[in-house]
């Protein structure tokens, strides 16, 4: 399993990556302005969606590696 994935943050509105400045730090309660549709997204809300997608990225990853594991135990 490769220890180390990205999980891109995306617009609640139109699904297009948030981007923002290279040195810009944002922090619970933050509004963050989608630079595609214009909208407001809530940081609270786009990193617990980033947090979910992570969880199930790892997840898919460990059953995979189960299933790899399993197949060459029974061989």
């Amino acid at each position: 399993m490769d220890s180390k994935f990205k999980i891109t943050c995306l617009c609640l509105f139109c699904q297009a990556p948030l981007t923002s400045d290279e040195n810009a730090v944002f922090n619970s309660g933050d509004m963050i302005k989608c630079k595609s549709c214009g909208e407001l997204n809530d940081y609270d809300s786009v990193i617990e969606i980033a947090k979910e997608k992570g969880v199930e990225k790892v997840k898919s990853e460990v059953y995979a590696d189960l299933e790899k594991t399993v197949k060459h135990l029974f061989k």
